[in-house]
């Protein structure tokens, strides 16, 4: 029963770490801003840009294991993090299991 249980858990293992797995590559390219708290409210929009004055803040790719809502919670996340309040202009691949986001991350412009 122990080697049944061993191999079950050396054939899982590998797909659950795999489905864990989230990485990101984050560059800013705008002015630094203060960062939000964490849960904000972050517009993704995949198509087009904001409709509002902006300005771009980071640009960078999320990489994440087969599932896309993982791969846009970690950019919400991060848009947090570098102070925008949308990311925007998505540019997706798929490479075996891994999905790759490629986006741009943009605050609104002060009045």
């Amino acid at each position: 029963m122990n080697a049944r249980r061993l191999a079950l858990a050396a054939v899982l293992l590998p797909t659950l770490v795999a489905a864990a797995c989230v990485d990101i590559e984050l560059r800013r390219i705008g002015p630094d801003r203060p960062s939000r708290p964490p849960d904000c409210p972050v517009e993704l929009i995949p198509q087009g840009k904001p409709s509002y004055p902006f300005v771009d803040v980071a640009s960078g790719t999320v990489s994440c294991a087969k599932q896309r809502n993982r791969c846009l919670d970690e950019m919400r996340k991060q848009a947090c993090v570098v102070g925008a309040d949308a990311v925007y202009g998505f540019a997706e691949t798929a490479e075996s299991i891994y999905i790759h986001i490629t986006a741009t991350y943009a605050a609104r412009k002060s009045p």
